[in-house]
């Protein structure tokens, strides 16, 4: 089916094409871009009217959660992609905390045999780096590399033992893999069940990871960085030329400790929200290109665990539906970061961290992966309207710019009009 775009202000960081220009899609693939006015559409099946809207390529995250399969009643693949579609998402990256978890070639097909019935967007599974996240023994890495998986990764515990970062390093190194760290030393945080856990606790942690990757020349991937010294950290290992990238979540980089109570269960997430000045030193790190990539780290949870005392709720914010629209408004809007350098990170940079061909741009060849959003639509959040089953937000209730019209995955729209149609998913 051949659909046209018309009418829109693209924006493109990697052809860096800026403007108002007119998109030709041919059946999954982008044909061509050409100036507004210059388009005959006669012979299109579809054409869409973006007028007003900014056109962006399809948003790419490197780690949600989306809990199938094991915690369907949390979300399933489904659910998520469909939340995913809804935020604008055409690409994400699952982390492997499932059950079972993704840590066999075995479990890996039972995930990806999910994925082709239920998924309305393209989702990479991560793999984890040691046997049931225990950090004890150490999985099949080439295996895993060998069926095109891109990254390993623990996410939700730090692999503790630095023989076995090492050998992970080492392996990942062989294919070109990522390892991707969760940055929590166990033995600080545990003291600290009932409270925040002091920001030392990731800094350690993100220190020993440089070392370890700079000694295997390896690939590191930092998730979800939420301090100053663990920025500052970063910040000279790319000086230095270790191959390090880093990415920051909306809840890190838009709130502080005064704005939500974080003993709230609906503001208990890992690492945790901290002060001002770690959210000030996100915001200068996105600026200056220290962090890489936005990624949500979207955590859904059924609401029996996030309620009650902080000591028993689960950690986790559902994140995937607002990403955008707090990213813009926090970032762009009172920050002053450049529109395109934050389209970057959710687009561009993200594709080329996962080595994601043919994604993350809007050109001729390209898979045709395109998110409309009206920049001047003010909306409040409102939890209970998640497609996510999780409604697990401290943003509940507020107002933020910026609102996905519509999502296009591969020439099909996967969401419109603040609905995903049931004709478009799978």
């Amino acid at each position: 089916m051949r659909k046209a775009i018309k009418g829109g202000y693209l924006m493109d960081p990697i052809t860096e094409l800026e403007g108002y220009y007119d998109i030709l899609i041919d059946g999954p693939v982008i044909q061509a871009v050409v100036e507004q006015g210059k388009l005959d559409v006669t012979d299109y099946d579809a054409v869409i009217d973006a007028t007003g809207k900014s056109v962006f390529p399809g948003f790419i995250d490197l780690h949600v959660h989306l809990r199938e399969p094991g915690f369907e009643n949390k979300e399933t693949i489904k659910t998520g992609t469909m939340a995913c579609a809804k935020g604008g998402y055409t690409t994400v990256a699952c982390m492997p905390n499932t059950k079972p978890v993704i840590d066999s070639i075995e479990n890996l097909g039972i995930l990806r045999d999910i994925i082709k019935k239920d998924s309305v967007i393209n989702i990479l599974p991560i793999c984890a780096i040691t046997h049931d996240i225990k950090g004890e023994f150490l999985t099949d890495h080439e295996g895993f590399f060998n069926q095109g998986v891109f990254a390993i990764s623990d996410d939700g515990r730090t692999t503790m033992n630095p023989k076995l970062m090492t050998e992970a390093f080492e392996n990942a190194k062989k294919f070109d893999g990522l390892i991707i760290t969760h940055s929590e030393d166990h033995d600080v945080s545990s003291r600290f069940i009932d409270t925040v856990y002091p920001i030392e606790a990731e800094t350690s942690i993100v220190m020993r990871d440089i070392e370890l990757c700079n000694k295997s020349n390896g690939r590191l991937h930092v998730a979800h960085v939420s301090g100053v010294d663990a920025i500052e950290a970063i910040r000279k290992a790319k000086r230095d030329g270790v191959n390090v990238t880093c990415e920051a979540a909306p809840h890190h980089f838009a709130l502080n400790d005064e704005m939500v109570n974080v003993l709230s269960p609906s503001a208990k997430v890992n690492p945790p929200i901290r002060g001002e000045v770690h959210r000030k030193a996100l915001v200068k790190g996105i600026a200056d290109g220290t962090i890489d990539i936005i990624a949500t780290d979207h955590a859904p949870h059924e609401n029996e665990v996030k309620s009650g005392n902080y000591e028993k709720a689960a950690f986790g914010i559902s994140g995937i539906e607002t990403a955008f629209s707090i990213a813009y408004t926090t970032l762009v809007k009172n920050e002053g970061i450049p529109l395109m350098r934050l389209i970057s990170m959710m687009t561009s940079k993200p594709a080329e961290i996962a080595k994601i061909r043919r994604a993350g741009s809007i050109q001729s060849g390209y898979d045709a992966d395109v998110v409309l959003v009206d920049l001047n639509e003010k909306k409040c959040i409102e939890a209970q309207n998640f497609i996510s089953k999780g409604k697990n937000t401290p943003f509940d209730g507020m107002t933020f710019n910026g609102g996905v019209v519509m999502t296009i995955f591969r020439g099909e729209i996967v969401f419109s009009n603040s609905s995903v149609e049931e004709k478009y998913v799978k």
